[in-house]
């Protein structure tokens, strides 16, 4: 990733935008365009993506579109100025890029296993699905959920396609 990226300057524009990688190019772009642009991973593989993207759409329908995967791994490529919600729950941002690797490995393999989606959200809510390893599924879906809600409603668009006044507390210097 080129320069450093603070929390300010992700936020001046969206509230994940940031450099992403499209055809061997870094451009200054909001998840959802960095997605429709089809984004080249910096961090996770472009299977763990998918994987994170399938599951995140099936939690937050439109998460996908609205870029999770990106939003994901552009947020790991920020390390300490990350805004994924595990920061805010715990988890060490060095301990990141790991934890959603794991999760990711894990969806793609239990995707594998399983006929529907929803089989593999039954079980990872109550934790009772076989061959899991790593962080526990019910947090993973918890966390991976989350997100998913910041990417696809935690912006004045994503607000606006509720039905719902825009009211931050503190609103920001330009909108996103």
């Amino acid at each position: 990733m080129p320069a450093s990226l603070s929390r300010r300057h992700l936020l001046a524009r969206s509230s994940a935008a940031g450099f992403f990688m499209i055809g061997g190019q870094w451009l200054w772009l909001t998840p959802d365009e960095a997605e429709a642009r089809e984004f080249e991973p910096q961090i996770l593989s472009p299977e763990q993506c998918n994987a994170l993207s399938i599951l995140g759409d099936a939690l937050v329908p439109g998460a996908a579109t609205a870029g999770l995967a990106a939003y994901i791994d552009l947020q790991l490529q920020a390390g300490d100025e990350s805004l994924l919600i595990g920061k805010y729950l715990g988890v060490d941002t060095a301990a990141q890029t790991s934890f959603y690797r794991a999760a990711a490995d894990n969806v793609i393999a239990m995707i594998d296993e399983h006929t529907s989606m929803q089989t593999v959200i039954t079980g990872m809510a109550a934790d009772t699905l076989t061959g899991w390893a790593g962080p526990p599924a019910s947090y993973v879906l918890f966390v991976l959920r989350a997100d998913a809600l910041d990417v696809t409603y935690g912006t004045p668009e994503g607000f606006e396609n509720l039905g719902i006044p825009y009211m931050a507390h503190i609103m920001p210097e330009q909108f996103w």
